[in-house]
């Protein structure tokens, strides 16, 4: 799969998880982004790093079921009480514990899923596709702010690398390897990471980057107007009611005056280009179906034509589930079908073949 296919795929499955509250669809969802994950082409560094940023999606899933506990007062199914504080009322009279609700519970566990899907999807991305994949799938407008974007999304797994590299190396002196030792690492660590960033600074000092020339003026104005228009487009849309097509027509008008900055700023931009990935007739449906999802995600929901939405605040009762919407939640699974029919080579050991396929996983 290409970067664009792959950045598709997880700006959708954000989309649906953070419209989706049912907890059977959102546990759809859920496996549906843990298979893409297990299939996906991953090298050591990144095998590493996407199993750091599940441990942490699963954290901020438990994070969430704590704040749940000390925050847990709304509804009316009391399940337990734990000891509660109240804020004094110039702080805004919080209060921090006292019974705690089966109703918070299952909407911390609802928004728990619905983190945990997004984190995973982005570190599966994070983990398969290079920053150099990730810099020829980039406008020419955003050369820069991607590359910086790279850099920083490249900082985890090098840092993880270092902190194995560390580890080996004192194992091969005899040192303790304990949890005691691990503060001693930060020192090491953090030289690593500076040196790093040194060496880049120079390599690109060397190579004259610098800003890119500025977009026309008209070009700048339209881009400043996008941002307040899609806001004013979705602000409509949820609460216009009968007018929502007025606010349809405002994010339309928006997203059209982006493109124009962002074609005008290309054509502006004089410096090289990387070679886009070459996009098969697959992967571009691929990528179709992606957005059409994610718009039916966000903008089906107020129609009713979809029902995605459960909320058990309302009523806590056994959350629906029909056919057509968990068949809508599966589709974040679609990046299967390419990963389970991607060519292996044959004859070669898996270190080579994992070498080889780079390119296109």
């Amino acid at each position: 799969m290409t970067a664009a296919a792959w950045l598709a795929w997880a700006v959708m499955v954000m989309a649906v998880a953070l419209t989706v509250t049912n907890p059977f669809y959102l546990a759809v969802v859920v496996l549906s982004v843990v298979l893409v994950a297990v299939l996906a082409p991953k090298d050591t560094a990144g095998s590493a790093g996407l199993r750091v940023m599940a441990f942490f999606g699963a954290s901020v899933l438990l994070f969430a079921g704590l704040v749940a506990v000390i925050n847990g007062s709304y509804g009316e199914h009391e399940l337990f009480r734990v000891p509660s504080l109240r804020v004094p009322e110039w702080l805004g009279g919080l209060r921090l514990g006292g019974p705690v609700t089966a109703e918070q519970l299952v909407n911390a566990a609802i928004r728990g899923l619905a983190i945990f899907a997004i984190v995973l999807a982005f570190a599966t991305v994070n983990a398969t596709l290079t920053p150099q994949r990730l810099l020829r799938a980039t406008p020419a407008a955003l050369f820069h702010a991607a590359l910086v974007a790279t850099i920083g999304l490249s900082l985890l797994p090098a840092t993880i690398e270092d902190f194995r590299r560390i580890r080996e190396a004192q194992a091969l002196r005899g040192a303790p390897t304990g949890f005691r030792q691990i503060p001693g690492l930060a020192v090491p660590i953090v030289l690593g990471g500076l040196e790093r960033s040194l060496r880049l600074a120079e390599a690109m000092e060397a190579r004259g980057f610098a800003p890119p020339p500025p977009a026309p003026a008209w070009a700048r104005a339209a881009a400043l107007l996008s941002a307040p228009l899609g806001l004013a487009g979705g602000l409509g849309w949820l609460y216009l009611g009968d007018l929502r097509w007025v606010g349809a027509l405002l994010g339309a008008l928006a997203v059209s005056l982006f493109f124009a900055w962002l074609i005008a700023a290309s054509r502006r931009y004089g410096g090289a280009r990387l070679r886009r990935e070459p996009v098969s007739t697959g992967e571009r449906a691929a990528i179709v179906l992606a957005a059409l999802v994610a718009a039916a995600a966000i903008f089906g929901r107020a129609p009713g034509w979809l029902e995605l939405g459960y909320s058990p605040f309302a009523e806590l009762a056994w959350p629906p589930f029909r056919p057509l919407e968990a068949c809508f939640a599966l589709t974040v699974a679609w990046p299967v079908l390419f990963l389970a029919l991607r060519p292996r080579p044959v004859g070669q050991p898996v270190a080579v073949a994992g070498a080889v396929e780079v390119g296109r996983p």
